[in-house]
């Protein structure tokens, strides 16, 4: 049995795209943080911060002035775009941040530990 035809019987295609619609929105900020972090480049973390609140604030705005089930749109959003994103991001710059700090060498503090003394003396 093919196992696409398999699944389709198990979850219908809203289901399958709402749960690659929250995978996709925590792996893409996952991997874009890990890139910027290992870079060091505060900016783009920044960047990246910036637009994840203002979609947040955003979808929270008009999530108050929008009632009954039109709101529904906006709590999914929140769900399933805003919260991955935010999780996505967040480990995503940690573990970038921990691994350049790994991936750099000790810097020489003294110029005994940098060779620069002679040893004879």
């Amino acid at each position: 049995m093919n196992n696409v035809h398999k699944w389709s019987r198990i979850m219908g295609s809203e289901e399958i795209a709402l749960i690659g619609m929250g995978c996709a929105s925590f792996l893409i900020p996952l991997g874009l943080t890990v890139v910027a972090a290992l870079r060091k480049s505060k900016m783009a973390l920044a960047a990246m911060a910036f637009l994840w609140a203002g979609f947040t604030a955003l979808m929270f705005f008009q999530l108050s002035i929008t009632g009954g089930w039109d709101a529904l749109l906006y709590v999914l959003l929140l769900l399933f775009v805003s919260a991955p994103a935010a999780v996505g991001g967040l480990i995503g710059g940690l573990v970038g941040w921990a691994r350049a700090d790994q991936a750099q060498p000790e810097k020489a503090t003294s110029v005994v530990s940098a060779g620069g003394l002679d040893q004879k003396g």
